[in-house]
């Protein structure tokens, strides 16, 4: 059984969500808050696997709340669930440590299979965010290229880095490259700190600057609908097919 809990301000939506929430087998709501500082100060046994957070929140105490949920529950999975669909507000939320995030005027249905996601390991964002999320992404890469940056990785940072865009947990890796599992996770630490990263979407959206297909990020992404290409169209998985080196 999955725990649930709620993050929002408005009482019928968070009264609303713990009803509908709790008839999905496997899932129940076992708290609910109108702001994070409840949440705080609660002595879990155990944590929840994912909390259900509202963005509203003043400047930016909602990223220091992902910041500071995730400092205290690394295993915790995030939902934003919000009105605030800019891409500053998207961008910034992912890297504090979201795991996906979706807007107030999405499905139930929709709702569950984000909160599902998440909790298999994958990211999600609803449809409507998507353009967001990859003008974003490509804001980055420009970025990175206008920069001539040097990211001055060795060679087995390198590997390390392609097996982590695609898709290898630390103890695979390690098994892969016949290491032990805490040289794999000095390497991992070694890596974020040198992208300034806080989470391994962050990581991923620089990566092709290390020889990484900048598409990678994509295929932990799930949406609903197809990318629009040039070349047709395709979904975020068939983008991003090449095998780690």
């Amino acid at each position: 059984m999955y725990k649930i809990a709620i993050i929002e301000s408005e009482s019928i939506i968070r009264e609303g969500l713990s009803v509908l929430i709790s008839k999905e087998s496997g899932f129940t709501v076992d708290f609910q808050a109108s702001a994070p500082v409840a949440l705080f100060r609660q002595a879990w046994l155990t944590p929840p696997n994912v909390i259900l957070l509202d963005m509203m929140m003043p400047k930016n105490y909602g990223i220091e709340v992902i910041k500071e949920i995730k400092k205290r529950w690394q295993a915790t999975k995030i939902l934003i669930f919000t009105l605030k669909d800019t891409e500053e507000n998207i961008c910034a939320a992912f890297r504090a440590g979201a795991d996906g995030y979706i807007l107030k005027g999405t499905t139930l249905s929709e709702l569950i299979v984000a909160i599902k996601s998440i909790l298999a390991g994958q990211y999600y964002v609803c449809p409507e965010i998507l353009p967001q999320i990859i003008n974003g992404y490509l804001k980055v890469e420009k970025t990175c290229l206008g920069n001539n940056l040097n990211w001055n990785l060795t060679s087995r940072e390198t590997q390390l880095l392609k097996l982590i865009a695609a898709g290898y947990k630390n103890k695979e890796i390690a098994d892969s490259l016949c290491i032990s599992l805490k040289t794999v996770e000095t390497h991992r630490a070694t890596l974020m700190r040198k992208f300034n990263a806080h989470n391994v979407a962050t990581l991923l959206s620089v990566a092709n600057q290390a020889g990484v297909p900048p598409c990678q990020l994509c295929k932990n992404i799930i949406v609903n609908q197809p990318i629009e290409m040039c070349a047709g169209s395709v979904t975020p998985m068939e983008l991003c097919t090449m095998p780690p080196a």
